[in-house]
């Protein structure tokens, strides 16, 4: 991802985005799965618009018991299947890396906000930020009033 001009709005990394109160606002939200599984329910409770630039999904497990290691795969499966009956956006939310590469988080309600009328999970990566928000891949440019960076996304050389 390059900053092809000066993104002109608010601009969170990391954690700064917790406690916020984004009545009115369009936000995108870019992080890996685990981040945006924790950031995108927060966001969406009082957020206008949410757009997801999802970067790698992460298996998530519904909020049980502690599950055995030899559970978990079957268990995070059979959750993303009953949770998202769209078959397309199941697809963009499963992982394509092997199950234990990652500890899997808990499912704070992130597959229910996904399908929710103001949210939107962008497949295509984050090509730049622009001075309205976020141009993804496919060259669209996506206007959001403001960026939350995922832990990970806001580390990165090409956004300091």
């Amino acid at each position: 991802m390059t900053t092809q001009g000066t993104y002109d709005g608010q601009l969170l990394r990391g954690d700064e985005w917790r406690g916020r109160d984004f009545t009115g606002q369009s936000v995108a939200v870019i992080a890996h799965g685990h981040e945006a599984a924790a950031i995108v329910p927060e966001v969406a409770r009082t957020a206008r618009a949410v757009k997801v630039f999802q970067e790698e999904p992460d298996w998530l497990l519904p909020a049980t018991l502690p599950l055995p290691a030899l559970l978990r795969r079957p268990v995070a499966r059979l959750h993303l299947r009953l949770a998202v009956r769209d078959p397309w956006t199941r697809r963009r939310l499963t992982p394509d890396h092997r199950f234990n590469t990652r500890r899997p988080r808990t499912d704070g309600h992130y597959y229910a906000v996904l399908q929710q009328p103001h949210c939107t999970l962008i497949s295509w990566p984050v090509y730049a930020l622009v001075p309205g928000g976020v141009r993804s891949a496919e060259g669209i440019e996506h206007h959001v009033d403001c960026i939350i960076l995922g832990t990970t996304a806001a580390h990165r050389e090409d956004l300091q």
